[in-house]
């Protein structure tokens, strides 16, 4: 099942997850941050896209254009999203051609998005802090851990995994309350495509966002 099985509790989190992937407000903008503390910079871009949730009503709401407007000019700079789908689908990338994987990652961003962006209306008061962070960032890796707080709420336990790319730290996964995304969507598709091969992985990948296209439009 390539869906995760997300109930009421799960999508709280989820939020957290979505928050996370779209923590930034345009990449000039936190260019100088990039390159310096990891932390310092998690934390500014996090409590910087909570506020523009709150006061976008089309982002608030999950517009699909405006939210995957969002994602392709703001996160995808500040992600290293070909490493994120790589770790995803696993060995098999290796046996991917250029298009395969240009689609793979068409297609599990489309996932993401579709997953995540309904979580996005919860953003209501919630802050991000730094939980006390026992890994210290090496020259090229880091493991920011944050707690999202929401008043009345238990706090909620958010990690990123960074890497340097070029100079500038980059987002490659996301734990939320213990589960990894990346590794998560790896279980899955690891499955399917050890059955059915790329081409299997990618069929059922289409299926699935077409699907959840037409129920979305009814």
């Amino acid at each position: 099942m390539l869906d995760m099985m997300i109930g009421k509790r799960r999508l709280l989190t989820a939020m957290g997850a979505a928050v996370v992937l779209a923590a930034i407000t345009g990449p000039a903008a936190w260019a100088a941050d990039a390159k310096g503390d990891p932390e310092q910079w998690i934390v500014e871009i996090s409590n910087k896209i909570l506020e523009d949730i709150r006061t976008d009503a089309q982002l608030s709401q999950a517009d699909p254009a405006r939210v995957r407007r969002f994602v392709d000019e703001q996160i995808m700079p500040v992600v290293d999203f070909e490493r994120m789908t790589r770790t995803a689908v696993g060995p098999k990338w290796r046996q991917a051609t250029k298009e395969q994987r240009k689609e793979l990652m068409d297609l599990f961003r489309e996932q993401l998005i579709r997953v995540y962006s309904g979580a996005l209306a919860t953003v209501k008061d919630q802050t991000f802090k730094l939980a006390p962070n026992r890994v210290k960032p090496t020259a090229t890796d880091a493991i920011v851990r944050t707690l999202l707080v929401s008043p009345g709420k238990p706090d909620m336990r958010i990690n990123y995994r960074l890497k340097k790319v070029k100079g500038e730290w980059r987002i490659i996964d996301v734990d939320v309350e213990g589960i990894w995304i990346v590794d998560n969507y790896r279980t899955q598709f690891a499955s399917v495509a050890n059955q059915s091969g790329i081409d299997g992985l990618i069929k059922t990948l289409r299926e699935k966002n077409e699907q959840a296209a037409q129920n979305a439009s009814k």
